[in-house]
């Protein structure tokens, strides 16, 4: 994998980071709660993080499917495509994947009753709200990291479908030229050519 590469996935990852801790910091800032404020408030987040859980479950699912499109897609290509094009669907397949298992594990923490649990859970309920509130933090990160990397496949998609614009840098065997011809004008040269085998064996 190339430098350029290497830093468009290291600014997705940032950009989750960065999202994470914004979110995070963002909720945090809204003051510490005692251990019965920490009770109310997971009362009252725990539909929210139910609909977000599914949510992302139903999105990365979704992603996960696609990918298999873009990966037949990806083969059908009338040029070999580069190996970092089928690394960046890996790694969106391994972010959803791990998004789905992370929100499933969620979603089964909160059909927890909070009520049965305050005997067992006495003093450390302040501590359970913030670990949730960095889980899902983070799982919002993630999310971020995916659509990123989606934005970048979706993008270099467009242009090797595109008609009139020159797809430099995503072909395997290409000398990064300048000159190299749209897609359009490569199906103008295959029909020329088509047209004069025809010619000639008539």
């Amino acid at each position: 994998m190339s430098s350029s590469h290497h830093s468009l996935l290291r600014s997705s990852l940032i950009g989750g980071a960065l999202a994470a801790m914004i979110i995070f910091i963002g909720t945090y800032l809204l003051g510490t709660v005692t251990n019965y404020e920490a009770i109310e408030n997971l009362q009252e987040v725990r539909p929210t993080l139910r609909f977000t859980a599914s949510g992302m479950m139903t999105s990365t699912a979704t992603i996960l499917a696609l990918m298999l499109t873009l990966l037949s897609f990806s083969q059908q290509s009338e040029r070999k495509l580069k190996a970092y094009h089928y690394n960046r669907i890996g790694w969106i397949a391994r972010f959803a994947a791990g998004i789905f298992i992370a929100a499933l594990v969620l979603l089964m923490v909160l059909n927890v009753p909070i009520s049965n649990a305050e005997e067992t859970f006495a003093g450390f309920y302040n501590i359970i709200y913030y670990v949730l509130l960095s889980y899902t933090a983070l799982m919002g990160g993630c999310m971020i990291t995916i659509i990123l990397l989606l934005y970048q496949a979706a993008r270099d998609i467009i242009l090797i479908a595109h008609p009139n614009r020159k797809v430099v840098g995503l072909y395997a065997e290409e000398d990064e030229d300048p000159d190299l011809p749209t897609k359009r004008e490569r199906e103008r040269l295959v029909i020329e050519e088509e047209d004069e085998a025809s010619g000639g064996t008539k």
